[in-house]
């Protein structure tokens, strides 16, 4: 295998296994993240170019900190902000923020077409309590189905940027 393409191999696995694991549950586990940061970060240190470290922080944070405020407000799980990172680390700050562009989009348009709700407007049948975040909707089987996954996005996004060559 051409070492070049490691990166987007990588990161097309990884997208694909936490669209699955996200659509499913709702959930990014750190098993799936936390290796795909390190191993970015790793491998950009490893490969010989004198600035590959400080690219790959680079494209991890501003992968990454768009999606702070979400998370800190609940909207959003860190398993999403994880996610980015990794794809940032390995593949650099302009990919991450056009992947970022277009989940946003796709999240939009999903949105968009009545596939999901503010949580704000979430209330438990037979209850006058209203989920503040993500973590209390989920408790609530009848809210499931009208959250984004946003893990699916972010593949959908990755995975058109990679097969186009990168970023436009």
């Amino acid at each position: 295998m051409d070492t070049d393409a490691l990166p987007a191999v990588i990161v097309t696995a990884t997208v694909i296994a936490g669209a699955i694991s996200d659509f499913r549950g709702f959930r990014l586990p750190n098993i799936l993240t936390l290796p795909l940061v390190l191993s970015g970060l790793l491998w950009h240190f490893a490969s010989g170019a004198t600035d590959g470290l400080n690219r790959s922080c680079f494209g991890l944070l501003i992968a990454s900190l768009p999606l702070l405020p979400a998370y800190a407000g609940g909207g959003m799980g860190a398993g999403d902000v994880k996610l980015m990172a990794g794809i940032g680390a390995w593949m650099g700050a302009i990919f991450a923020l056009q992947v970022l562009i277009l989940a946003g989009l796709f999240g939009w348009a999903v949105h968009r077409h009545g596939r999901t709700r503010k949580l704000s407007s979430f209330r438990p049948a037979g209850s006058q309590v209203h989920p503040a975040n993500i973590e209390e909707a989920l408790q609530h089987p009848q809210h499931r189905s009208q959250l984004l996954p946003f893990g699916v996005m972010i593949a959908a996004g990755t995975l058109i940027l990679t097969a186009i060559g990168g970023p436009v």
